[in-house]
Parts: C-alpha cells; structure tokens; sequence
C-alpha cells in the first residue's frame, strides 16, 4: 500500500476512535468555532464542526519547536484539503491551525475562557482582513503584543480570517480540483456539447431540405 494512502487510512481509523469517544469542548475549541462561523469557510466545515472542535482542543497537549513552520505546514496542509474537496482532513488540518494561532501567543484555558466573550462581542463587521502573504500574516501575528484581551481578541479574529479568506472554497475550483467530481464535470460538459451539435446540425438539415 502506498505510504501516501496508508497515512490517509491511519488518519481516518484515527479520527474515527476519537471521535467516537466523549469530548468535552474546551475554550480554544469554542474560540477556534467562533472564528469559522463568522469566515466565508464556515458554510463548507459546517458538517464538520466536531471534528474540528476536537483537534482545536488536542493542539493544548502538543508541544511545539517552531511555531512559524508548524503553522505554515498546516496552512498548507489546510489549503491542499480544501482544494482538493478532503472536507474531514480540512476541518481537521483548520482546527490545529485556529488553535495553534492562539498557542503561539501562551494561550492557557483560562485566558480562553475570559476570551471567548470579547471575541463574541467583537463588531465583525469592522475586522480587518490583511491582504498580505501568508508569511506576512503569520510573522506579524507572531511579533505582535496585545496590550488588552480586546486587543488580543480583535488581532486573532483579523489574523485568523484573514488565513481563511485565502482559502479556495469556491465549489467550482473544488470541483476542477477533484479527480472523480472533475471526470463527472467534464463527461456531462461533452455530454451537453455533443446534444447541442447535434440538434444544430439536425435543424441545420431540416432548413437545408425546406
């Protein structure tokens, strides 16, 4: 079995056994939620919303080296999921992304418990999206020192939905994306093509023989 397939298999039985167990939502979770329900992704990881909680959660247990790099590789990994319409690994790969933003910055529990209700509170309308490189976003979140929990709560939702922003959730691109939905695409494009040749070509004849 290929090691690209056999990782895929391992991550799927993976998910499976957690999912299946009892999970108590933690504040990153809730956080990490917050932010896809107020992102242009939140319609494509609705259905995943679990999932997505419990990676959020399992990022407070990991302990991380470079936190540049390792968000970098999950955007990256993120990007590719969306891409190529892997919605479960996307949801998976976005949860460790959200919560790791927060990590980066010594997130504990309790400071997210007393951030959940600022960012709740926040005028969203008002978040700046960057339109920056990724490394840009990334590395300016990583200098930046909050000077309040509105501050820090205003700064990671900008961050944050500015990753997500850069995205391709557009089904269309999905689907070019795709191998099976994209061979579905194209077998009913030339199955259109060729109904509209030959009705042109069938009243073409008919006005030839009038």
């Amino acid at each position: 079995m290929p090691a690209g397939t056999l990782m895929k298999y391992y991550w799927l039985v993976f998910s499976f056994l957690l999912l299946s167990s009892p999970f108590q939502p933690t504040a990153a979770s809730s956080l990490a939620w917050t932010i896809v329900v107020h992102s242009r992704v939140y319609s494509v990881f609705a259905p995943f919303g679990r999932e997505l909680k419990f990676w959020a959660s399992s990022v407070l247990e990991w302990e991380v080296a470079d936190y540049r790099e390792t968000i970098l590789v999950y955007y990256r990994l993120l990007y590719n999921a969306v891409l190529h319409n892997e919605l479960s690994s996307a949801a998976r790969y976005c949860g460790v992304l959200l919560a790791l933003l927060l990590k980066a910055k010594g997130y504990t529990e309790a400071l997210g418990y007393s951030l959940i209700p600022v960012l709740e509170s926040l005028d969203w309308s008002s978040i700046r999206v960057l339109d920056w490189r990724v490394e840009e976003i990334v590395d300016w979140w990583l200098l930046y020192e909050p000077k309040s929990l509105e501050d820090l709560a205003y700064a990671y939702a900008s961050v944050a939905l500015s990753l997500l922003e850069k995205l391709p959730v557009n089904s269309f691109t999905r689907v070019l994306y795709t191998p099976y939905l994209r061979e579905l695409y194209l077998a009913s494009l030339i199955s259109v093509v060729v109904a509209s040749t030959y009705f042109v070509y069938k009243r073409a004849k008919m006005e030839g023989g009038l």
